[in-house]
């Protein structure tokens, strides 16, 4: 039997009535039958299905025409399996498979080309919804490998269209070009299966192939690919690939630029209008705190690079300085100059670089602030002033001035205090915990460049009260911030008992926070004697404390050390946490949003305080960061540590 144009007309009109259903009618479903036009569309394809399985009978298996019938088979097949995924209901897998099978002996053939990568591609979403990962990177796999094939041996797909038509009706590159729309998918798909897979490197890989060929194919809708460009961007720069994350907030930002002139400013309804300049709005602030955030990290290294002592250890090594990646992968045809001479893609090295970086970042918050209001999105304007104090802090890192350092620290800690000032803690109770943290820190930082000062002054002259005094309110200030955090996780400040089964990454905050008040309560200076007295037995109490908590968690861990030398009959290692960061104890929340001010005790020369044993406070708390509070001493080093503090008054 001899398929004809005639013999196919009513299959094709079905098949292109199914799918205006699908793309058309279905945008106008009422909310009480959102799937309508779907089940409509999937009986006119199964209607379809009958007459294209009652032709296909007719048909010797083995002609070029029967090929051609299966293919529109399979086609039909895995559409009604896309409906019925779309509405939730069963067999859709079963569909594919048929499909996939039905096809099966014809592989490599041009008709079924598009269409065996299709049900591919579809399998490979069903089983990643389903959490079978592995199995879903097989089938993407396998739709890779056809896409490579045929680009191999130069062989011609065919649409579907082509597939209802004669051989001279073929739309000559409609096949290969829905080929590449087909493998942009496939890439697409694949990058998500490694990112579940936790292969964050191949992951990002296909993230930006697919990105490439989207522009370089036309298909793509401007604000997703600037999200999906920003997003990726956010992998790059931890890893130090400064210049290629700047390529790609550089062209995020472009992309929502051309959406501003190319679709927002051609609209004539001003409802439409409106709600489009409500997205660019939206994403442009999106994208800001991501050019933030790449800021953040560049001032962060620089200050951990400046700070890595470069002597050479005992083997006589020393460590090389980090160094920015300089390979990268660019977009063809976006002219992204003027976006990326916007900041370096360096390290910083003096005030001047880090000054340049930090207010590039600071112009993107306070952009993204318009945005998100503090009347409308508390929790984001919170979390934008976290950034801005961040900015703060890190700049001051690089300020030789004491008195314009304090000036950052100040500023910094400004946008904390806004932030405990606008939420209430019980709502927000995570971003106050660190707010206080931070103020924390911020105020103790400031309370070292003020004893600095103290130290220089009493060299040549008697300090005067009003220096005196803001010793004493900084240190009532951290004291303060520290105590609302620790109260945070209702611990009564007369005990300091800690709750039972509290997670380690709180617990070391919190001990960090008992040594700090400790020390600050050492440091405020008062005539009164009796005063004096009380400061220091607080001192000595957060002391005790946190010796008595690190004895705690010290017996703990060889607890869990000796069960597990039983279970597994060797002798491993516990690790132990690796955290050079000068915010070590930063609450896990916190972590990763950015590197914390010191928190080194400073080398005073203040009374009370002998030398050796601010040596051996500054070297026990670089210590306690390089190796975490269980790894850092055996219990009876810390035991006399603790001692030698509380007898000297360190």
């Amino acid at each position: 039997m001899k398929v004809t144009k005639e013999n196919l007309s009513d299959i094709r009109e079905e098949y292109e009535k199914a799918h205006r259903y699908i793309d058309e009618e279905s945008k106008n479903d009422p909310p009480t039958e959102p799937f309508r036009s779907h089940y409509s569309a999937r009986d006119i394809l199964n209607s379809a299905l009958r007459k294209v399985k009652t032709l296909s009978e007719a048909l010797d298996p083995e002609s070029e025409v029967a090929t051609t019938v299966r293919c529109i088979h399979a086609n039909i097949l895995k559409d009604i399996a896309k409906i019925t995924i779309f509405v939730e209901e069963p067999r859709g897998e079963v569909l594919l498979k048929e499909a996939l099978e039905l096809i099966e002996k014809d592989a490599g053939k041009e008709p079924t080309i598009n269409v065996h990568i299709e049900i591919f591609n579809q399998l490979g979403i069903m089983a990643c919804n389903l959490c079978n990962f592995p199995e879903s990177k097989q089938y993407l796999d396998q739709a890779k490998d056809i896409y490579c094939e045929t680009k191999e041996l130069e062989r011609q797909p065919l649409t579907m269209a082509d597939l209802f038509g004669t051989k001279e009706e073929v739309e000559k590159g409609k096949g290969l070009k829905l080929l590449e729309s087909n493998h942009t998918l496939t890439l697409y798909y694949l990058a998500q299966v490694f990112g579940f897979l936790e292969n964050l490197a191949d992951s990002a890989l296909y993230c930006h192939m697919t990105l490439r060929r989207q522009l370089e194919y036309n298909e793509y809708e401007h604000v997703d690919w600037a999200l999906n460009a920003a997003t990726l961007s956010q992998f790059y720069f931890p890893k130090n690939h400064l210049s290629q994350a700047r390529h790609l907030l550089a062209a995020s930002t472009f992309m929502l630029n051309c959406y501003e002139t190319e679709v927002v400013e051609k609209i004539a309804n001003p409802t439409e209008r409106a709600e489009k300049e409500e997205t660019l709005r939206y994403r442009m602030a999106d994208v800001g705190r991501c050019w933030a955030k790449y800021g953040l990290h560049i001032l962060a290294t620089s200050k951990e690079r400046l700070s890595v002592d470069d002597e050479p250890d005992e083997h006589g090594v020393s460590e090389a300085p980090l160094t920015p990646v300089k390979k990268m992968d660019r977009f063809v045809g976006l002219d992204l100059a003027a976006y990326e001479g916007q900041v370096t893609d360096e390290f910083c090295l003096t005030f001047d670089d880090a000054k340049l970086v930090m207010l590039n970042s600071l112009s993107w918050l306070n952009k993204a602030k318009e945005y998100y209001t503090k009347e409308t999105e508390a929790s984001q304007y919170a979390k934008i002033l976290q950034d801005i104090a961040s900015l703060y802090k890190h700049l001051a890192f690089f300020e030789e001035d004491d008195g314009n350092q304090c000036k950052l620290y100040k500023r910094g800690a400004d946008q904390l205090e806004e932030i405990v000032e606008i939420l209430n803690a019980t709502y927000y109770q995570t971003i106050c915990r660190e707010a206080w943290y931070e103020l924390g820190l911020t105020y103790s930082n400031m309370l070292n460049v003020k004893l600095s000062q103290l130290d220089e002054m009493q060299a040549r002259d008697r300090p005067s009260p009003h220096a005196l005094n803001k010793i004493n309110h900084l240190c009532e200030k951290s004291i303060r911030n520290f105590k609302k955090f620790i109260e945070s996780y209702k611990i009564d400040l007369e005990t300091l008992e800690l709750p039972a089964n509290m997670d380690e990454d709180e617990m070391q905050p919190l001990l960090y926070a008992f040594f700090h008040i400790g020390r600050l309560y050492y440091r405020i200076i008062t005539p009164d004697k009796r005063l004096k007295l009380k400061n220091t037995e607080s001192s000595l109490f957060y002391y005790s404390r946190f010796v008595d908590c690190c004895q705690d968690e010290q017996g703990k861990h060889k607890q869990k050390n000796t069960r597990k030398r039983a279970t597994e009959m060797t002798s491993p290692k516990i690790s132990a946490d690796k955290t050079t960061d000068s915010n070590a104890a930063t609450p896990k929340h916190q972590q990763g949003q950015s590197n914390e001010a010191s928190t080194d005790p400073p080398a005073e020369g203040a009374a009370g305080g002998g030398a050796a044993v601010q040596a051996v406070v500054a070297a026990t708390v670089q210590t306690i960061r390089e190796t975490g509070f269980y790894g850092c001493f055996s219990w009876l080093k810390v035991f006399r540590f603790a001692n030698l503090m509380i007898k000297q008054g360190c």
